[in-house]
């Protein structure tokens, strides 16, 4: 009987726990090395006081049985065992002058929506619209990374795909601010440059339209703890194992080949195949210590091409009061610009509500979120290292304004708030050593679009990466997906013909 290749991966978050799973599926023998005291790293929750704060989902793409992301999550966890929430209205916007937008999940109720508001925009917004119920037709062919395609295959996405490729290509390069500029209604304009990334491609931001029209997003009762939890459980099933606490320290080569793993304890375990699922500039300049890079890499860590996304905070507040009644997610101008860094201002807030998951907070009480910017993650890094009382304050103060700002708003807060927990880019360098303290990796952009996936370096063998730091956005279906796609690489590498199925003893 052949033995079977033993898989070190690096990293229990949902990149290293999908290829752990599909390997596994595959008659690979692996182990997980996680820093951290628990799986999940980005997609995480956490307890404070009587409310679970949700520290990654906000949506979860791919939950239609229909549609061609359910499989990556369903061959691995029981997709119908989870309760999904899907929202008539995925968020509203509010301006200045307190004319609320609704971005409704049924495009013709959008459109409706739309026009109500912004009659003297019929004409770009019909071709809004129009280019949402195309793309409403795409069925992107995601069942084989390009890698393992043979011609056949090539052909088959051409012709795929051949409909949209105008399409694609003209949105990928018109930002949403570009577009944004063309509206005559302030109301309208200020709706669309808010609840989307101004300088992301305006196309970017018509397929998770497209998705929420087809009941393929929605929101997990159980948030990003069951997800989680879900995944490991699935995982050491199909007989993978994770070690946590197990920091690694190196990755060992013996100068053409990864061999193994160094911990941060000076163990050492020896391996067929080492897998970056973490934080890939660590594993290029630390774990490997800047020997192996190719053109890709170089491209991504040492050019401007790729850049990363803005980081964020997270505020989370806990009320002794039913929110159900606001928008589950909304966005508004605020009057008194709160400071969040010396390269971020707040005007609006971002607030969500969690009403619809009983997991989220006690009956009657309410967990609300926001994550507004903090672009210079760099000073609250120092800042945590060097002056924690000075953090501690800071991150107080900025709470404070945002309830403030929320009294403001809707009343009947501030005495009513029974918990306040502040992330920073600092506590998700901490927890994750995620760089620069983003939840996201690159901002997807025209440049981006297309560039390979860094699932290999030139020069060096049995090394692969995954996760959103080797693809070109972040995203959990993106990274259960690449979990996927990673392993029929392997398996085309070592010969064994791949399976998504759970192999039966």
């Amino acid at each position: 009987m052949k033995k079977k290749k033993k898989v070190i991966i690096i990293g229990a978050g949902l990149a290293g726990m999908s290829a752990g799973s599909y390997l596994q599926m595959n008659g690979f023998q692996t182990e997980i090395f996680e820093a951290y005291s628990m799986s999940g790293g980005l997609c995480a929750s956490w307890k404070r006081k009587d409310f679970n704060v949700d520290g990654c989902i906000h949506f979860m793409e791919g939950t239609s049985p229909n549609e061609v992301f359910y499989p990556f999550w369903n061959n691995i966890i029981d997709m119908k065992s989870i309760d999904f929430v899907y929202f008539d209205s995925h968020s509203v916007v509010d301006d200045k002058e307190g004319t609320r937008i609704h971005f409704y999940s049924d495009i013709d109720k959008l459109e409706q929506e739309f026009l109500t508001k912004a009659p003297e925009d019929k004409k770009q917004i019909r071709k809004f619209i129009g280019l949402v119920r195309k793309l409403n037709k795409m069925k992107l062919p995601l069942d084989k990374p390009f890698e393992v395609m043979t011609i056949t295959d090539k052909l088959k996405v051409a012709y795929t795909m051949f409909p949209y490729l105008l399409t694609m290509r003209k949105y990928l390069n018109i930002t949403n601010h570009e577009f944004a500029g063309h509206l005559k209604s302030p109301a309208l304009r200020y709706a669309i440059e808010t609840a989307f990334v101004g300088q992301m491609p305006l196309f970017y931001s018509l397929m998770p339209l497209v998705w929420r029209n087809k009941k393929d997003t929605g929101y997990p009762k159980g948030g990003a703890a069951l997800i989680s939890s879900m995944m490991e459980k699935s995982y050491t099933e199909l007989g993978g194992q994770v070690h946590f606490k197990s920091k690694v320290n190196k990755i060992i080569t013996d100068g053409k080949a990864a061999k193994g793993i160094e911990l941060d304890n000076g163990d050492i375990h020896h391996c067929d195949i080492v897998i970056n699922a973490a934080d890939g500039r660590t594993a290029i300049y630390e774990l490997l210590e800047g020997k192996y890079k190719d053109k890709h890499i170089i491209e991504r860590y040492e050019s401007n091409t790729f850049k990363t996304i803005n980081k964020t905070l997270y505020i989370a507040i806990g009320l002794n009061r039913d929110f159900s009644e606001v928008p589950r997610k909304i966005y508004f101008h605020i009057n008194k610009p709160i400071n969040v860094d010396k390269l971020t201002t707040m005007e609006h807030l971002e607030v969500t509500h969690y009403c619809d998951d009983p997991a989220s907070a006690p009956a009657g009480k309410s967990l609300l979120a926001l994550m507004p910017e903090a672009k210079d993650w760099e000073y609250w890094y120092n800042m945590r290292q060097n002056d924690k009382k000075k953090y501690r304050v800071e991150k107080k103060r900025i709470a404070d304004e945002v309830i403030e700002a929320l009294e403001y708003k809707f009343g009947n807060i501030k005495n009513n708030v029974e918990m306040i927990d502040v992330a920073t880019p600092a506590t998700y360098i901490r927890y994750t050593n995620n760089w620069t303290g983003g939840q996201i990796s690159w901002l997807a952009n025209k440049e981006t679009f297309g560039k390979p996936t860094t699932w290999k370096i030139k020069g060096l063998d049995n090394f692969y990466m995954t996760g959103q730091w080797a693809g070109t956005s972040g995203g959990l279906v993106n990274v259960v997906m690449m979990g996927n796609h990673l392993t029929q690489i392997i398996c085309k590498d070592e010969g064994v013909r791949f399976t998504d199925k759970i192999q039966k003893k």
